[in-house]
Parts: structure tokens; C-alpha cells; sequence
């Protein structure tokens, strides 16, 4: 994963080298896998001195924790009570979250709230669904590629067309599952169907069992702020095509959810 907004990286004029280094340490460890010190040295590319003065400090304001059976370091409770003070001040959460347990009561199955940043996207709840569906590799805070994903295809296809474009030529498309789209054409193709049906659906394209319908929330300047989506294995959810009353409900949801935003369905969608 990338330890550096794209925009920021030519961009370093007001940066405090300890603070960067320190933010690139707390970003590695985000995925939530413990990692000992000669790892966390070459994943920030610094020397193993330099890297444990700086774990020295973030563990004494409790940012990292050090397990002292292995020696290795893990975010500590004070990224959980920023989480949590995020959680709590987030008005976008806020405002959608007693439609999306509507939603996940109504349809029985796994409903996501999602946002863009940097290109991929990060969930901002996960409500499981009434059903089994056994394992989805999803969780609040964490990310995912948006090329293959229900909400983050519809997050893409309200941005520029040559933003996206751009951004995927100097990256690529990697192949996850055999429906995975792989190319710029077939990426833009998709894109253009999502903008004009007002919602996406996900095949199996990043989890293979996964099936997904995924919407657009705005927000009062008409731009798509957030996505939401209702997941369930392929047993349950398919045939997608056909499966227009889930469809349904998931757009009518987001459009409550974007209305309470301040969004007029009358006003002209922007496009970022």
C-alpha cells in the first residue's frame, strides 16, 4: 500500500520530517498486521535506530504497542479512541446509519458505507448481515481496491473520466477473480453503464463468492460523497441482473440517505 497521498507526494514544502516519518510507521501498521522493528525500518526505508526512537515515542503516547513475547508492534488504544472520536463526529455515518440498519433488517444481508480516498476505497460501516455468509474479507476502516469492488466502482464513475483513466495506465488493473475487470476500455465501459443505471453491481470481481449491488449517495452539491452496498454470497444474491427489488431498495436508501445530506434529486449531479 501506498504510504503517501498521490497528490502530496511532489509536495513536501511544510513537512516535518519526525511527523512524516512517524505517519508513514502508524499508515504500514494500519492493515492491522504486527510487524517487528527490522521490518518496520525497511517499510519506511529508515535505519533500525531512527525507527525505534520514533516507535519509542509513538508508543509513549500510546499510537503503538509493543508485544514483548515477539517483539513485535501493533497500533496502540489511542488509534482506537481517535477512531472512535471520528466515528462519533462523522455526520455522513451519522445521518446514514439508522437508514442502513433499515436496509440491512429489510434485505437479511451484509450492508457497507464507503468513501474514496486516494483511489481506493475505506469502509465506514459494515453492518453483518441476518444470514451466514462465511468469509468477507471486509472490516470498518479498512481498504479496498475501487476498480473491483461495487462501491468503489460507483465512487469512480463520478469522478473525471481521465483522472480515473490516468490513474489506472500508470498503476494497471491487477486480476483478482475471472470476472476482474483488467483493462482501461472495459474499466470505462463499466463506468459509463453505472452513470447512466445510477447503481453498480459486483460479480465476484474482487471475492470470488461475493455478489454485490452498490449505489451513490450526494451530497447537497450534487457531488457522490459516499457509496453503499448490500453483499451476499452468490447462492443468495444471484441472479443480479434480475434481482430489481434489492436494486430498489438499495437506491431508495441512498437517495434518503442523500436527501437528509441536503441533496436535491432536481439539481444537476457534479462531477469531481
Amino acid at each position: 500500500m501506498n504510504n503517501h497521498p498521490p497528490e502530496k507526494q511532489n509536495d513536501n514544502r511544510y513537512n516535518i520530517r519526525v511527523l512524516d516519518r512517524a505517519f508513514r510507521i502508524l499508515s504500514l501498521l494500519s492493515d492491522g498486521k504486527a510487524r517487528t522493528l527490522q521490518e518496520l525500518s525497511e517499510g519506511i526505508e529508515l535505519s533500525t535506530s531512527t525507527t525505534f526512537r520514533l516507535l519509542s515515542t509513538l508508543s509513549f503516547y500510546r499510537y503503538v504497542q509493543r508485544n514483548e513475547q515477539n517483539g513485535q508492534y501493533s497500533l496502540g488504544l489511542a488509534c482506537l479512541e481517535l477512531s472512535q472520536a471520528y466515528y462519533e463526529s462523522n455526520d455522513l455515518r451519522r445521518v446514514a446509519l439508522p437508514e442502513l440498519e433499515t436496509l440491512r433488517d429489510e434485505v437479511k444481508e451484509t450492508v457497507h458505507l464507503a468513501v474514496l480516498d486516494q483511489m481506493e476505497v475505506v469502509y465506514l460501516e459494515k453492518l453483518p448481515g441476518l444470514h451466514a455468509i462465511g468469509l468477507m474479507g471486509s472490516r470498518v476502516g479498512g481498504r479496498a481496491p475501487s476498480y473491483c469492488t461495487g462501491v468503489g466502482k460507483v465512487l469512480l464513475a463520478y469522478l473525471r473520466p481521465e483522472l480515473v483513466r490516468d490513474y489506472y495506465a500508470a498503476r494497471g488493473l491487477p486480476y483478482f477473480t475471472p470476472t476482474t475487470i483488467t483493462t482501461l476500455e472495459g474499466l470505462a465501459a463499466e463506468l459509463d453503464i453505472i452513470r447512466r443505471k445510477g447503481y453498480a453491481l459486483d460479480r465476484g470481481e474482487h471475492e470470488d463468492e461475493v455478489r454485490c449491488v452498490a449505489t451513490p449517495i450526494f451530497n447537497l452539491r450534487g457531488e457522490v460523497t459516499a457509496a453503499l452496498s448490500i453483499s451476499g454470497p452468490a447462492g443468495r444474491m444471484e441472479p443480479l441482473d434480475e434481482n430489481c427489488e434489492m436494486v430498489q431498495q438499495a437506491v431508495q436508501t441512498a437517495g434518503t440517505i442523500s436527501m437528509k445530506l441536503g441533496y436535491n434529486p432536481a439539481a444537476k449531479t457534479s462531477i469531481r
